[in-house]
C-alpha cells in the first residue's frame, strides 16, 4: 500500500530525481510528447502540470520558479522557458486543470518495463497500426537460378571429398 506516501523515490537520490523530472519535463516542452517508463510518466505529470499554471500567471515570480525547476543552461532549454510562457500558457488559458494525459504503451523489450507516453491534452493522438506479415506463395518458391548455382557448389565439394577419402586410406594403411 502507498499510503501516505507522497512522492514516488523512483529508486534515485533526491537530486537525481530532480535532475531526471526537470530533463523530462524540459522534454515534454520543446516536444510535447515524452515516451518513458510509467512511473516516470506520473511523476512528471504533476510538475508539468505546474509548469502550465506558472505559464499561466505569466508574472516575473511565475516565470523564475520555472527557470529555477528547469534550470536552462543552453539556449535551445532557455528556448523552452519562452515557449512555455508565450505559447502554451495562452494554448490552456481556459483550461482549469488537467493539460496533460498518460496513454500506457506495450512493454519495453528490453526490460519489461512498463511504458507509457506524457503528452498535452490538445495533442492529437495517432496510433500507428502494427503490419502483418501475410506471406503469399510466391515467397516461398525457389528460384531455379539459384537451386542451379546450390548444385553447381554440391558438385564442386565431391571431388575434395574423395580426396580426403583416399588420404585417410593411405594413413590406414601406414598404420597396420
Amino acid at each position: 500500500m502507498r499510503h501516505r506516501k507522497r512522492t514516488d523515490k523512483l529508486g534515485k537520490k533526491t537530486p537525481h530525481r530532480k535532475a531526471t523530472l526537470s530533463n523530462i519535463i524540459a522534454s515534454l516542452i520543446m516536444h510535447e510528447r515524452v515516451t518513458t517508463k510509467l512511473r516516470l510518466a506520473r511523476s512528471a505529470k504533476r510538475y508539468a502540470d505546474k509548469m502550465i499554471t506558472l505559464a499561466k500567471k505569466n508574472t516575473l515570480h511565475s516565470r523564475r520558479l520555472a527557470i529555477a525547476f528547469l534550470r536552462p543552461d543552453t539556449d535551445e532549454e532557455k528556448k523552452n522557458i519562452r515557449k512555455l510562457f508565450d505559447v502554451l500558457g495562452p494554448r490552456f488559458a481556459e483550461r482549469p486543470g488537467g493539460y496533460t494525459r498518460i496513454i500506457k504503451l506495450e512493454s519495453r523489450r528490453g526490460d519489461n518495463a512498463p511504458m507509457a507516453i506524457l503528452e498535452y491534452v490538445d495533442a492529437e493522438v495517432t496510433f500507428k497500426e502494427r503490419k502483418k506479415s501475410t506471406k503469399t506463395e510466391d515467397e516461398f518458391t525457389v528460384d531455379t537460378e539459384v537451386s542451379g548455382d546450390i548444385q553447381t557448389q554440391e558438385e564442386e565439394t565431391k571431388p575434395d571429398e574423395t580426396v580426403v577419402d583416399e588420404n585417410v586410406e593411405k594413413t590406414e594403411k601406414v598404420s597396420e
